[in-house]
């Protein structure tokens, strides 16, 4: 992964409620021992989690070498 290319981009990133009305995502901060939870599909990436709803979603780049996927 390019640290450097990750600094460049800002992204605003959204998903929609079923009312049809969209909620904005904050990276999730760790706080407790279960955020640190070791299955495979979630170590790498990020977690963000919806400030309106706490629906979270799992963001991650497949050019990313350790990434099995990329």
């Amino acid at each position: 992964m390019d640290i450097g290319r990750i600094n460049e981009l800002t992204l605003r990133i959204q998903h929609r409620h079923s009312d049809g009305t969209w909620g904005s995502l904050e990276r999730r901060s760790h706080h407790d021992a279960a955020d640190h939870d070791p299955e495979t599909d979630w170590a790498s990436g990020t977690i963000y989690v919806c400030k309106t709803c706490d629906e979270e979603v799992h963001v991650e780049t497949l050019d990313d070498p350790g990434n099995p996927r990329g």
